[in-house]
């Protein structure tokens, strides 16, 4: 027996496959059905958590320390704040600066007041502060 004869042999028992354009509609379909979904799923959590989020708005605001809304272009500090005396003037900008930015000015503050109790981190905190704030 020669190598013709078996690969003649080979090809007369192997199955048939399928046409290449079979294969290759199949796979678009497949891929394109799945994406689809993946599609829907994700338009739903956003919906799911954006009333989640507005639920708890709603109820968040009523038991907040820091409250809305005062005017945007009204002065950094309410004349009504509390400050602790011995903070200076420009760490009280710095942080009405920073919350007026973050929220495009719809809150006051109330009241500031220094941090009580030991601000030493221990060998774990520190730990964590330099693997999170090293460079790249």
């Amino acid at each position: 027996m020669n190598i013709s004869q078996l690969f003649a042999c080979a090809v007369a028992a192997a199955p048939a496959e399928p046409a290449v354009g079979t294969v290759v509609a199949t796979g678009l379909i497949l891929v394109f059905s799945v994406l689809i979904l993946l599609y829907g799923l994700i338009v739903l959590q956003g919906k799911i958590f954006t009333a989640i989020d507005n639920k708890k708005k709603g109820s968040n605001t009523k038991n907040s320390e820091v409250t809305a809304p005062a005017s945007t272009k009204s002065a950094p500090v309410a004349s009504a704040a509390h400050i602790e005396s011995g903070i200076p003037n420009e760490v009280i900008a710095a942080i009405t600066a920073a919350i007026s930015a973050m929220d495009g000015g719809k809150y006051t503050i109330r009241s500031l007041t220094r941090a009580s109790g030991n601000t030493q981190r221990n060998a774990w905190g520190k730990a964590g502060v330099i693997a999170y704030t090293e460079p790249f």
